[in-house]
Formats: structure tokens, C-alpha cells, sequence
């Protein structure tokens, strides 16, 4: 029996259980993001057990976190050119958006967002690195791909400029 938060109840206030819990299903077999993935999932439980006084700094933390998250993966699909960028961008582009509107709410005192971000953050992470995250780490290893060196902001805007889910090139059709 899990000690997390059942996703089925709305949760508007700080929690007394964590709202993920890392295990065997989460782990890709990629050491960086793995750990990436490891630090969100503390940090949204952080999130959602942090009293409405603190909220904003933890929220915060979470923010900085996710950019930083996010800009890994990216650089890693400009570099290889990975086919599906388009979606996964996106699919960030949505959730980082979501986060700012929250710390917005928060900011203006409606803190109960900041705990439904936190739990539904949670389920999103499982499903986004069991299916996208999947999809990038099995691209990386099966083009040997050599990751090692840092990406360059002409290789990332190469993908940035995507409209949607173009889920492949994106550049035009002649």
C-alpha cells in the first residue's frame, strides 16, 4: 500500500503525504535525467506539504528546477535532432506555463493552486517520463549519441521555433 496522496481527492492545502514517491518505474537508465527526475520528485512533494507562508519559495525552487529540467531535455533534442521534438517542446511549453500561472495565484494569496500543482505535477511526471522521456533516453542509446559536450544556443533555437505539435522537422515544406 502506497503512503502517497490518492490522485482521486482534490487537494487544496498542505498534504501530511508525500504526492509521489520514486521507485523502479521511474528510473530510464539515464543517470542525468534519472536524477533530474528524482529532484522533481522530492520537490513536488516539498511543494505539497509546505505550509502557505513558504509556499512561494518552494514553488519557486520548483520553477528554477523545471527551466532547468526542461532546457537539459531540449538541448539534448537540438543536438540529435530528435524527431518527436516538437511534441515534447510543447508538451513543456504547456506544463512551464501552467507553473507560472500558478505562482501568479500564489503570489496574489490563492496558495490551494500551488497544492493541486504539486499533486497534479506528480501524475504528470510518471506519464510524461515513462512515454516522452522514454522515447528521448531510447533515442540517445541507440544513436550512441555523445552528449558530453554542452549544446549551443544555435543548435536549441534550431528547435525552439516550433508551432505546436509538429513532431519532426521544423522547418516548411516547399
Amino acid at each position: 500500500m502506497s503512503d502517497a496522496v490518492n490522485h482521486d481527492e482534490l487537494l487544496t492545502q498542505p498534504s501530511e503525504r508525500p504526492v509521489i514517491e520514486w521507485d523502479d518505474e521511474m528510473v530510464l537508465g539515464n543517470a542525468q535525467l534519472d536524477a533530474v527526475h528524482h529532484e522533481m520528485s522530492e520537490l513536488l512533494n516539498r511543494l505539497a506539504m509546505t505550509p502557505e507562508a513558504q509556499l512561494l519559495g518552494v514553488l519557486d525552487e520548483c520553477i528554477a528546477h523545471t527551466r532547468a529540467h526542461f532546457d537539459l531535455e531540449e538541448g539534448w533534442m537540438a543536438r540529435l535532432s530528435f524527431p518527436a521534438a516538437g511534441c515534447h517542446i510543447s508538451e513543456h511549453t504547456q506544463v512551464f506555463g501552467v507553473m507560472r500561472q500558478v505562482r501568479d495565484c500564489v503570489e496574489n494569496g490563492d496558495t490551494q493552486y500551488a497544492y493541486i500543482l504539486a499533486k497534479e505535477l506528480a501524475a504528470w511526471l510518471r506519464i510524461h517520463a515513462s512515454t516522452m522521456d522514454y522515447a528521448l533516453t531510447y533515442f540517445i542509446e541507440s544513436t550512441n549519441a555523445d552528449l558530453s559536450q554542452p549544446v549551443s544556443a544555435d543548435e536549441i533555437k534550431k528547435i525552439m521555433g516550433h508551432d505546436g505539435c509538429g513532431c519532426g522537422s521544423t522547418e516548411s515544406a516547399e
